[in-house]
C-alpha cells in the first residue's frame, strides 16, 4: 500500500488549527471587519475537527501497521512505549517549568503561595491525572494520556477481534460525554468531571481510524461510485453544519462552548474518506517535514505561547488586527523550527560523529651522500 499523503495534509492543517484554538485567533482584538469575537468563535469551531482527526490519523496508521506487522505485540510495545516516553519527558519538563514560574511571578503573602504550590501538588498527583493530564501550560498533554488510553484498548479489540464492538462502544461514550461537553445545560445534566479524555473522547476516534485501516479495502469499494469533488463537497458542509450546530448552543441556547459536537462525527468520517480516495493531495516535501513534526508542534507550542504572552502582557499590540493575524503563524512557525531543533541537537548527542583519523606520514629522512 502507497503512503497516504492526505493524512499529512491534514494532519498538517489540523495542527494549525490546534495552534489557532490556543492563542485565541481574533479574540480581544480590532478587527476592520465584523467582531473580533464573533471571528474568533468562528475560528475556533472550524478548527474544533483538529483533534478528533489526530485520533482518527492515528488509528488509522496504527491499524495499517498491525496489519503489516507479524509480531503485533512487539510493535504495540514499542509504539506505546514511544508515546508513554514522550509524555513523561515532557510532563516532567512542564511541570518544573510552571513551578518555577509559580515561584517566580507569585506576589502574594507567604500562606497564599503555599496555599498555590500545595493545590499545584494535589492537582499533579491524582489518579484523574492519567486520564486528564492537569490544566496548567501543559494542559494540550491530556491528548497524550487519552492517546495512550485509546490505542491499548483499540490492540486488545484488534487481538480479539472485536473492533466493530468497541466502535459502537466508542460512539456511545462520546455521545454520553456530550452532556459533560456541549449539551450537559440542556438536558440539565451535570457531569463533575470533564468528558475531554480517553474514554470519553479519544477512543471513539481512534477506533473509528482504526476500522477505516482495518477496512480500508471494503470502505473504498463500497465508495468508489461517490467522486472526490462530492466528498469535498459533504465535508465543506459538514464544517458548516458543526458551525451552525455550535452557534445554536452557544448563542441561540445561551449554552456554555463545548469542545466538541455530534457534528464532528460525520464531518471526521468524510475527511477519512476522502484521505483514502485522494491519497496525494499533500504529497510535497514542506507538507512532509511538517507532518513529521506535528506532535512536536503539539508538545511545544504551549511553552512558547507562555512565553509570549508573558513577554507582552502589558503590550497594546495584542489588540491590534496584525497580532490577531500573525499571533497563530508565528507561534506554529517557532513550535515547528524549535522542535526541529531540538530533534537536530538530540541526534548529536546521541550519534557524535567520530572525526576521521588522520594517517600520520612518516617523515622522509634527510639524504646524506656521505652515508652509503
Amino acid at each position: 500500500m502507497t503512503r497516504n499523503y492526505s493524512i499529512d495534509f491534514f494532519k498538517c492543517l489540523a495542527i494549525f488549527g490546534v495552534v489557532c484554538i490556543h492563542t485565541h485567533t481574533f479574540r480581544d482584538t480590532a478587527v476592520p471587519f465584523g467582531n473580533g469575537e464573533t471571528w474568533a468563535f468562528i475560528i475556533d469551531t472550524i478548527a474544533r475537527f483538529s483533534v478528533p482527526f489526530f485520533f482518527a490519523a492515528s488509528g488509522y496508521l496504527f491499524a495499517m501497521k498491525l496489519q503489516r506487522t507479524d509480531d503485533t505485540f512487539a510493535y504495540f510495545k514499542r509504539y506505546t512505549g514511544k508515546l508513554i516516553s514522550l509524555l513523561a519527558a515532557w510532563f516532567a519538563f512542564y511541570w518544573v517549568y510552571d513551578f518555577i514560574k509559580m515561584l517566580s511571578t507569585s506576589n502574594g503573602t507567604m500562606s497564599e503561595q503555599k496555599a498555590e504550590l500545595t493545590a499545584y501538588f494535589q492537582d499533579t498527583f491524582q489518579w484523574r491525572t492519567l486520564l486528564d493530564g492537569i490544566s496548567y501550560t501543559q494542559f494540550q498533554l491530556w491528548f497524550m494520556f487519552a492517546l495512550i488510553f485509546s490505542i491499548i484498548i483499540i490492540y486488545a479489540a484488534y487481538r480479539l477481534r472485536l473492533m466493530k464492538i468497541t466502535l459502537l462502544v466508542g460512539l456511545a461514550l462520546n455521545l454520553i460525554g456530550l452532556l459533560g461537553q456541549s449539551y450537559g445545560a440542556l438536558f440539565h445534566v451535570t457531569m463533575e468531571e470533564t468528558t475531554r479524555n480517553g474514554i470519553y473522547f479519544g477512543l471513539f476516534y481512534t477506533a473509528l481510524g482504526a476500522s477505516f485501516g482495518l477496512y480500508e479495502k471494503q470502505i473504498v469499494h463500497a465508495a468508489q461510485a461517490i467522486r472526490v469533488r462530492t466528498i469535498g463537497a459533504i465535508i465543506a458542509v459538514g464544517f458548516a453544519l458543526q458551525l451552525m450546530e455550535r452557534s445554536i448552543l452557544y448563542y441561540g441556547l445561551d449554552l456554555p462552548q463545548g469542545e466538541y459536537l455530534i457534528s464532528t462525527i460525520p464531518l471526521t468520517i468524510f475527511l477519512l474518506l476522502f484521505t483514502l480516495k485522494a491519497r496525494n493531495i499533500g504529497k510535497h516535501r514542506y507538507v512532509s517535514i511538517v507532518a513529521k513534526n506535528v506532535v512536536g508542534i503539539y508538545l511545544i507550542h504551549t511553552l512558547w505561547r507562555s512565553i509570549l504572552d508573558q513577554a507582552l502582557d502589558q503590550s497594546a499590540v495584542t489588540h491590534t488586527f496584525v497580532w490577531g493575524l500573525l499571533y497563530a503563524p508565528i507561534l506554529y512557525m517557532l513550535s515547528l523550527l524549535s522542535y526541529v531543533g531540538l530533534q537536530y541537537i538530540k541526534g548529536k548527542l546521541s550519534n557524535p560523529v567520530v572525526p576521521k583519523r588522520t594517517k600520520h606520514r612518516t617523515a622522509l629522512r634527510p639524504s646524506n651522500s656521505l652515508i652509503k
